[in-house]
This record gives structure tokens, sequence and C-alpha cells, in this order.
């Protein structure tokens, strides 16, 4: 369980607050590269058919939003227009024929995940479509994960029973926050009884997993507001919670200077919020910490793969399913092949463009290289399990840990005074404290940060 806020040393949040990315890859979006090719691009997925014998995992992105929500960072198209729709449809099952002929020796699918925008956007026939465009080409292993993400107050009863039909067994409901007066500042509009009517409506329908999307750091918010935000979660029981920062980046989305700053929440309430959502949700409620900033019942697949050390994170989230090759088919949607990034455009004409000459739709990407290749496990090992084990750089690069980052070894002085880690004898290990910091930590193995700073991109790290 998390200190009490007494427990706090003077200054820590202070020390600590910045700006950083949330590692959600290694290395991260803004260092990936302009001039990766449809070439690069095609050598990255004739290597991936190679490994015949692995899964692939999947990401459609359909970024459809009938309104935008004012903390959304999400690449949104927000139409109400089906012909629109209906056009992206067409290119997105070319974008999934072209890839598929690319991959004749793989296609059996571990994991899939539809997010956007709203994929539920989607009308219950072109959801059947789009599952059917899929199944043409790939075939789903019996334990594979289907996860969608789901917007209540736009998602009926109906389709959900035909997402559950489709196979889907994981369902993550956006939340953010039950209070009205937050959600009206947000622009959302979402009340509690939606909110707990398609809950109902999952269970009874036998989704394996239920999850909800919760913000910490909006404006409005108040600590008596968060906890009767986290009393109404605590009485509906999500299978799994996800409490995410809201990055306040009004430079790279204007429009959330519609929200009233002088309401933000300070770093100390800040992180006091997703503090007490710890204390709660793990003192009181009995979920698990997950990464740290997920939280998941005892019994299910995340809490059992944290005691087991095998917890794996990927553009999808946290999974318990990993898969060396992830495809992510649509408007911006990010893909991971071998030792290559790719990101599609996020333009929604410019990759319709790419689409109509019959090309992939990639913007961007890289090849990373050995010494990046370590760099991303130690990061992927911390955010996911909050300790990293000596032996295992020892057999990445021949050298200890210690002698291989140095420099690291060295700066991690200050995290230890501080009571963030244990430099045991075997393991770095996070300490309880330390995982609301784990992003500061993280950066410390970042060799391409001091460029990516400079430009001004990242949200605070606390």
């Amino acid at each position: 369980m998390c200190p009490s806020p007494t427990d706090l040393p003077p200054g820590l949040v202070s020390k600590y607050d910045g700006h950083g990315p949330r590692y959600t890859s290694y290395p991260t979006a803004p260092v990936w590269r302009d001039d990766f090719e449809e070439a690069s691009w095609q050598k990255a997925l004739a290597s991936a058919n190679e490994r015949s014998d692995d899964p692939l995992a999947l990401y459609v992105h359909l970024p459809f939003c009938v309104k935008r929500c004012l903390f959304c960072a999400c690449n949104v198209v927000i139409t109400q227009r089906e012909d629109v729709v209906e056009a992206y449809l067409d290119r997105l099952y070319q974008s999934i024929d072209r890839v598929a002929a690319s991959l004749p020796k793989r296609r059996e699918i571990s994991g899939m995940h539809w997010g956007g925008g709203t994929p539920t956007h989607l009308s219950s026939e072109q959801i059947r479509d789009l599952f059917g465009r899929l199944q043409q080409h790939f075939t789903f292993l019996p334990e594979a994960e289907l996860s969608i993400e789901v917007h209540p107050p736009v998602t009926t009863q109906e389709q959900m029973k035909v997402l559950r039909e489709l196979g889907f067994n994981r369902v993550s409901f956006g939340v953010q926050d039950i209070d009205p007066e937050v959600q009206s500042i947000i622009n959302r509009g979402q009340t509690l009884e939606q909110t707990e009517a398609i809950t109902s409506w999952a269970r009874e329908l036998g989704f394996g997993s239920i999850n909800y999307d919760l913000i910490y750091g909006l404006p409005g918010q108040t600590m008596d507001t968060w906890n009767r935000t986290l009393e109404e979660v605590q009485r509906l029981r999500p299978d799994r919670l996800a409490i995410y920062s809201y990055a306040h980046v009004p430079w790279l989305h204007p429009h959330q200077e519609r929200m009233p700053q002088d309401r933000l929440p300070d770093a100390e309430l800040k992180l006091e919020l997703l503090r007490t959502a710890s204390r709660r949700l793990v003192g009181d409620a009995g979920y698990e910490e997950i990464g740290f900033d997920h939280f998941a019942l005892p019994t299910d697949d995340l809490a059992v793969a944290v005691r087991e050390h095998r917890l794996y994170r990927n553009f999808m989230g946290y999974t318990v399913k990993p898969a060396p090759d992830y495809i992510g088919f649509g408007l911006t949607a990010i893909s991971e092949v071998g030792n290559a990034f790719a990101q599609n455009e996020h333009k929604l004409n410019r990759w319709n463009d790419a689409m109509d000459r019959g090309e992939s739709g990639v913007a961007k990407g890289m090849f990373i290289d050995e010494d990046d290749q370590i760099r991303k496990i130690v990061i992927e090992r911390l955010m996911c399990n909050q300790r990293f084990s000596y032996a295992e750089a020892e057999a990445l690069c021949g050298k200890s840990f210690a002698e291989y980052f140095a420099k690291q070894w060295e700066e991690l002085d200050s995290f230890e005074a501080d009571g963030l880690i244990e430099r045991q004898e075997d393991a770095l290990v996070v300490t309880s404290l330390g995982r609301h910091f784990l992003r500061n930590l993280c950066m410390l193995f970042d060799r391409h940060l001091a460029d990516m700073q400079k430009e001004g991109r990242f949200s605070r790290t606390v």
C-alpha cells in the first residue's frame, strides 16, 4: 500500500515533476524518422513473414466520434456523416488485404484490439463486416484476447451482443470521472446510469474482463469529487481499472484550451488523487496494482501474470499474451514488427490518398539498433514488473548492468536516497512509492530524451 501523504519526503514532487514520455514504446514516437519509406515497411513485413511459427497481434483504429471530449489527445475525426465512415472502411479493407498479401505464412492471431475514436460509432452491420474481413485473412486462436474500447453513451445493447457473438472477450469503457460537473467541463456528458447499464449488459453477455478508464488531474476534480467517483467504481467493481494522468498539452491539442486551466489540480493534489485511488482500490477493495497506473482483481489474468512475472506491454496496453509482431491498421495506427516501428499518417486526407495510390499509409518509423533494444527491454521490465534482473542485462550485452549503464548507475543514487528504488544484489527494484515516479526512472535509460525534450512534446510526469 502507498505511504500516507505525511510519508512523502519534503520537496519530492517538485523535484521530479518535469516533462517526459509515457513509454508506451521505446524509442518513443517523436524520434521515429520521416524517411522510413514504403520499402522499409515492406522489408519489415517480409522479415515478419519468415517467423511463421509465431502468432501476430492486430490493432484497428476507428477514429470517429460524434463530439470531441476536451481532455482527449487521441487522433479522432468528428463526424456524423455516414459516407465518411463508409469511405474509411472501404480503404481500411484495402489496407488489410495488402498486409495479408505480404504475410502468407503468418495468419494466426493471439490478440486484437479495436480503438479510436469510438469503435462503436460503427453500426452492428459495419462491425460484422469489418470483423468478417479480418477473418478472411487471419485465424484467431481459441485463446486469443479480443478487446475493444466502448463509449457508453453511444453504444446499444444490440452492439454489445454482436461484439460478444463475434468473440470479443474484453471490453474497456471510458468513464474518466463520474462527477457531473467534471463531465460537463470536459464536454462528455456521460451519466452514472449509462455506465452502470452497459456494465450490466457486459456481465450478462459473458465478457471475460471489464475495464474502466479513469483520468486524474482533470479540471474541477477535488478530493471530495474523486472519492465519490471511487465509491461508485468500487460498487460497480470492474475487473480492471486504468487510471491515467491527464496530459495537458494545449500546444499540441488546442481544443484543451477550452477547459478552465485555473481549475486544474496542482502537482501535489494530482499525485494525491492517484495515491488515494491506490489506497482505496488496493487497501479497501482488494485490487492489485498492475504496472504503475493499472489495477486488477486478484483473479484477473493481469494480476496472475504480475505474480508470475510474465506481464508484457505494447501499444494495446498491458497484456499476458505477447506477440513478437504487432500490426496496426488505419489512420495513425502503430505497428511494431521485429526491430522496426512504423506509424501511419495522422491526417485523414493523407491516409486516404496513400490508400488510393495502393500504398501502406506509413508516415514514419525506424529500425532500432542493439543498444536501443537493450534499453527497450530494461524500460519494459520496469514499466511492467517494477524490477529488472541484472543477469538479463549481462545476457543481452555481455557486461554487468552497472558497467553497461555506468552513468545511469551513478544517477540512481538520488532515486535510492529518495526511497524510490532498491538496488538489490541481483536486481533493480522499484518501491511502492517509486511506482508514482516510474516515468522519471525510465527516462534515465532513454538515450534520445535530451533531443525530444527540446521540442516540448511531453506532458508532466507527476
